[in-house]
């Protein structure tokens, strides 16, 4: 099993890696740097990249090695896979060396082993570093400068891996350690490996947005396990939607940024061991901080995305309304500016450090009280979200901006929760139950939408910047829009209270 922890760098800082004090205060013996050539393969069809497999051949020192790794899984920046490595004489595939390995039914169809062909290389510098820890693991600090191939298309590689070696034990230390080299040299956390980053210049796959994917869950899972599979889902949707986030203009990856570290959130506080909520505090305040700043970037969206256009065509050429619009934009700019800087940050970063810091160290204690079966388990989850919701809707005749502010929220832990175990339980009865919810959700959703807006259009409205009549043709818009969605609330509520709990 190949255990790393992958770490983006700028050029301009990579040397300052091998000069940090950090490196220096664990290295052990002399730094050694290599030129290191790849190539990968697969079928015209995909047929190993469909299986999560990556075949390749490398060249290090004058020498070849065939390596096949698959069944990964990456958290926060650590990557774990397995891996199959032999050395050989010539540089070409031996199918017989992949016959040993768990895959080798893959290999067997004749499709597979004759339609092998270069898909892409990789060419770098690697120079590398041994690291040993006080708890007396050891790794390898390798960092990488060069290129994947692809064609005549070209992806730079800057990057530093800290690999643990075999029989290291336990992962923490290498966060240990990406912690203390971050307070000498910025980076940031990579998400995908080579081969991953390879195959999309392969295959011209453009970025775009992701939504959360269904977690594979089995019943014969522990809690930790089920735990750490849903938070790596999590996870993934966040470190898919980051580059987008900071490069793109597309508002979709700041929604799903948003969303996979809100079901992150919700995830992290499944467990009820006491030791584990204490150690997730600290993350609670800094995800708070992040949250701050992500918020109003989203309001802004959805304020000119989903309540402005409707407005402006009632108005139609109402004068003023185009400076009130710009001055939306503008407050927006000034928001995502502060937002992009903070997932710049070594802070955000020091975050999604601490986060799998603590999904690679002690697992929670299961609780000598609780069911043991896993279904039993989820159920309990589930049943305790559901209960929440329902004291909300029994209260919501009558009910204040806050109260529906806070049965939203009931809705939303409740509905990632469902979501994260739905596949332990029949398709056909979770999806009616989710249908439901998720339409109790976008009434509420759309009368917490009308509150946020409402307090922004003060903002808009302040000093004077914008026409008052326009300000005041905003107002009465939101308004009836707030009352339009309390109106389609009592329906939705009475819709969803209809379905039985599919988790009994």
């Amino acid at each position: 099993m190949e255990i790393e922890l992958k770490l983006l760098v700028a050029r301009a800082d990579l040397d300052r890696v091998l000069d940090a004090e950090a490196v220096k205060r664990w290295s052990r013996g002399r730094s050694r740097t290599t030129e290191v050539v790849s190539r990968y393969y697969d079928t015209p069809a995909f047929d190993l990249w469909s299986k999560g497999l990556a075949l390749r051949l490398r060249r290090a020192d004058g020498r070849w090695r065939q390596g096949l790794k698959g069944g990964g899984v990456s958290a926060a920046g650590l990557h774990q896979r397995e891996e199959y490595e032999w050395p050989i004489a010539a540089g070409r595939i031996d199918p017989a060396l992949l016959e040993t390995t768990p895959y080798a039914s893959v290999f067997a169809r004749r499709r597979v082993r004759e339609g092998l062909q270069q898909v892409f290389s990789t060419r770098f510098r690697r120079t590398v570093r041994r690291l040993a820890f006080a708890d007396g693991a050891q790794a390898e600090l390798c960092a990488d400068l060069g290129e994947i191939r692809a064609g005549t298309r070209r992806r730079p590689i800057c990057e530093v891996e800290l690999e643990l070696k075999p029989g290291g034990g336990s992962p923490l230390p290498l966060f240990g350690f990406a912690r203390e080299l971050l307070q000498e040299v910025p980076f940031r956390l990579g998400a995908f490996s080579k081969a991953e980053r390879g195959y999309a210049l392969g295959l011209e796959e453009a970025l775009r947005p992701r939504k959360a994917s269904v977690v594979a869950l089995r019943p014969e899972m522990n809690r930790a396990e089920m735990l750490r599979a849903i938070a790596g889902a999590c996870l993934a949707q966040i470190h898919a939607n980051e580059e987008g986030f900071l490069q793109s203009k597309d508002p979709e990856y700041l929604h799903q940024f948003r969303v996979g570290f809100r079901r992150l959130r919700i995830a992290l506080a499944i467990p009820e061991d006491p030791e584990w909520r204490a150690a997730l505090g600290p993350l609670r305040e800094e995800l708070r901080w992040l949250f701050s700043v992500l918020g109003p970037v989203r309001n802004w969206d959805v304020f000119l995305s989903e309540m402005l256009p409707p407005l402006a065509r009632q108005l139609g050429s109402e004068a003023g309304l185009a400076a009130f619009r710009e001055r939306c934009l503008r407050l927006r700019r000034r928001q995502l500016a502060l937002a992009r800087e903070a997932v710049r940050s070594g802070r955000y970063v020091a975050l999604l450090l601490a986060i799998g810091e603590l999904l690679a160290g002690r697992a929670p204690a299961e609780a000598l009280d609780r069911p043991a079966t896993t279904l039993a388990f989820a159920g309990g989850v589930i049943e305790r979200r559901d209960r929440v919701l329902h004291r909300h809707g029994e209260a919501l005749d009558g009910a204040g901006a806050e109260a529906c502010h806070r049965m939203r929220i009931a809705a939303k832990k409740l509905r990632y929760c469902v979501e994260f175990f739905a596949s332990l339980y029949p398709q056909k009865k979770v999806r009616r139950y989710l249908e439901a919810l998720a339409d109790l959700q976008e009434v509420l959703g759309a009368v917490n939408d009308a509150v946020v807006a409402a307090a922004m259009i003060e903002e808009t409205g302040a000093g004077g910047r914008v026409d008052a009549r326009v300000i005041g043709l905003a107002r009465g818009w939101v308004a009836a829009s707030e009352a339009g969605a309390r109106d389609r609330l009592a329906r939705a509520w009475d819709g969803f209270t209809q379905h039985k709990p599919f988790w009994h």
